[in-house]
C-alpha cells in the first residue's frame, strides 16, 4: 500500500504540470503533441480521493457528539460558530469527479487517450458516481437543501440552485444502486481500496442501506425499505477487511492532521470528553479505553475533560489527552467500517427491516462490538491492545451493555446506537451526529455554556456566507422551502 500510495503522489504530481499548462488560441502551430488536451481521468479520480479525506472528520462533528472536548478556545463544543462552509468540497473533490463524468460521457473527448487509458467509460463513471454519492451525502446531512444537480460544474454554473434533501436521498439511492452495475474492472490510481471492485461494491451498497434506513421517519419509509432491502442483497461489508480506510502517510503532506496538531505543531487543544471516558467507558470496563483516552495523574487514571463550557472554566482543568494511537502520524481514518454495518442491520432487525427479529438484532450487535473491538485494537499503539475473546463477552454483558429480548423498543435502540456512537469516536463525526439527530441516542446533555439562541446541540450547520452574498436568489428559496438557516433548522429526514 505505501509503494502504491508513492506512487498515486508522482502521477498526482506529473498530473499537476499538465494541468496547469495553459495556451493562447494559435491553432496547431501551438499544440505538443506530447501534451495531453484533456486532463487524464486517472489524476482527477486519485485527487477526488485524496480530497476525500478531511471531509467527514472536521472537529465540529466530533464536538457536537462529544466524542472530545476543548482545553481552550471552547467556542465550537459551545455552539457559537453557526456558518460553515462547503465551498472546497464542491470545488474540489467533486468537481474532479463530475469532470470525470463529463470527460467519459462528452462525444468530444470519451474516446481520447488521456480518458481511455484509465479503463472504459462506464467503469470510470461507475467509481466517480460511488465516490460522488458519499461526498454528497456528507454534504446534505449537514446543512440540508443544497446544490446537487447543478454543482461541480464550476465556471459554468456559478450560480446553481439548491435541490431539496428529499430529492437529494431519493437520487443518491439511484446512483449507489445503478453506479456498481457499471464497475467491471479495478480502477487504476485508487488510494482507497487499491482497486478493489469488490470492495469498492460493498462500499456503494453499505453507503444505500445507510441513507435508506436515515429515511425510516419520513414520508418516502416504504422506498427506502425496499431500497435497504435491495442493498442487503447486493451484498454489504463483511468483515474489517472491507472497511473504507483513508490510510495516512508518515509524510508531512499526507499524515494525519491529528498528529499535525498535536505533534507537528505542538497545540493540545483536544481532550477526551467526559461524556466518553466517565460516562461510558470506565463504569463498564471498556478494553478500548486505552486506545481511546490517555492517563493523568498518580497514581494514573482515566479523567474526561468538561463538555462545552468557557474558556475560563477550563483553565488548569486536568483531564486525559486523546490516546497516542490517534494522533499517530498514520493514524487511518475510517470512513465507513463493518462495524457500523453490523449495528446498522442490528437496528434493521429490531424495526423488522430484516428478519430474524430479537435473535438477529442481539447476534448483529454482538458482531458490530467485536468487530469495533478488532478495529480499534489494530490501530493501537502506546500501548499496542490486545483484546481477547474473554474481554469481549464480559464487556458484553455489563449491566448498560447488554442486549436483551426484554428490553422496551427505545432501551435496545439507545444501546445498539451507543455502541455504533462509540465505534465513530475520533473518525467520521459528522455521521454520528447525523446518526444522533435522527434517533436521538444516546442521551447527550448540551453544552452547559452553551452560546446558540436555543442552546441545544445542533441540528444543522448555516449556509457559507458566499451563498448569501453571491448565489442570493437561489439561497433565499433554499431558506423559504426548509426555514431560517440557523443551527436549531431541522433536516428534512431529522424527524421528532
Amino acid at each position: 500500500m505505501k509503494n502504491q500510495f508513492k506512487k498515486y503522489i508522482l502521477l498526482m504530481a506529473m498530473g499537476a504540470s499538465t494541468l496547469s499548462a495553459c495556451k493562447k488560441d494559435f491553432g496547431d502551430l501551438n499544440t505538443n503533441p506530447n501534451t495531453p488536451l484533456s486532463p487524464s481521468t486517472k489524476f482527477l479520480f486519485s485527487s477526488a480521493v485524496l480530497g476525500t479525506r478531511g471531509v467527514p472528520n472536521g472537529a465540529a462533528g466530533l464536538l457536537y457528539v462529544q466524542h472530545m472536548a476543548e482545553f481552550i478556545y471552547t467556542n465550537e463544543s459551545r455552539y457559537s460558530q453557526i456558518q460553515y462552509s462547503y465551498d472546497g468540497i464542491y470545488s474540489g473533490p467533486l468537481q474532479d469527479l463530475q469532470r470525470i463524468i463529463k470527460l467519459n460521457t462528452d462525444p468530444a473527448t470519451k474516446a481520447t487517450k488521456e480518458v481511455t487509458d484509465n479503463g472504459s467509460n462506464a467503469n470510470q463513471i461507475g467509481f466517480a458516481r460511488i465516490l460522488k454519492a458519499f461526498l454528497m451525502l456528507q454534504i446534505t446531512d449537514r446543512w440540508g437543501n443544497v446544490p446537487y444537480t447543478e454543482s461541480g460544474l464550476g465556471l459554468l454554473n456559478t450560480q446553481p440552485k439548491f435541490d431539496t434533501q428529499k430529492f437529494i436521498y431519493n437520487d443518491l439511492l439511484k446512483e449507489l444502486k445503478e453506479a456498481p452495475l457499471q464497475i467491471t474492472t479495478s480502477q487504476p490510481n485508487d488510494p482507497l481500496f487499491g482497486g478493489d471492485i469488490t470492495k469498492w461494491k460493498k462500499w456503494a451498497n453499505s453507503l444505500r442501506a445507510i441513507i435508506a434506513l436515515r429515511m425510516m421517519k419520513t414520508e418516502d419509509v416504504a422506498t427506502a425499505k425496499v431500497a435497504f432491502a435491495e442493498a442487503v442483497a447486493a451484498g454489504l461489508m463483511t468483515s474489517n477487511a472491507d472497511n473504507a480506510i483513508f490510510a495516512y502517510q508518515a509524510n508531512s503532506t499526507y499524515e494525519s492532521p491529528w498528529y499535525t496538531n498535536y505533534v507537528r505543531n505542538g497545540r493540545i487543544d483536544y481532550g477526551v470528553s467526559q461524556t466518553v471516558v466517565d460516562k461510558n467507558m470506565v463504569v463498564n470496563a471498556d478494553p478500548r479505553l486505552p486506545v481511546f483516552s490517555r492517563t493523568i495523574g498518580s497514581p494514573a487514571v482515566y479523567k474526561g475533560i468538561p463538555y462545552g463550557v468557557t474558556d475560563q472554566y477550563t483553565a488548569g482543568v486536568d483531564g486525559a489527552l486523546l490516546g497516542r494511537a490517534i494522533y499517530a502520524q498514520t493514524f487511518p481514518l475510517q470512513l465507513t467500517t463493518y462495524s457500523q454495518m453490523c449495528f446498522t442491520l442490528s437496528e434493521a432487525a429490531l424495526e423488522g427491516w430484516i428478519p430474524g427479529g430479537d435473535v438477529e438484532m442481539i447476534n448483529w450487535y454482538i458482531k458490530g462490538i467485536d468487530a469495533s473491538m478488532d478495529q480499534w485494537s489494530a490501530v493501537s499503539t502506546n500501548p499496542v491492545v490486545s483484546i481477547t475473546s474473554a474481554q469481549k463477552i464480559a464487556y458484553e454483558a455489563q449491566p448498560n451493555v447488554l442486549l436483551t429480548a426484554a428490553l422496551t423498543h427505545n432501551q435496545k435502540l439507545e444501546k445498539i446506537q451507543t455502541q455504533k456512537w462509540l465505534n465513530f469516536y475520533m473518525n467520521n463525526g459528522y455521521e454520528a451526529w447525523a446518526e444522533w439527530r435522527r434517533t436521538g441516542y444516546p442521551v447527550l446533555v448540551p453544552a452547559r455554556d452553551a452560546a446558540n439562541a436555543d442552546k441545544q446541540i445542533p441540528r444543522r450547520q448555516a449556509y457559507p456566507k458566499t451563498e448569501s452574498d453571491l448565489n442570493k436568489t437561489n439561497y433565499d428559496a433554499a431558506v423559504a422551502a426548509q426555514g431560517p438557516d440557523a443551527l436549531s433548522t431541522r433536516v428534512w429526514w431529522d424527524r421528532p
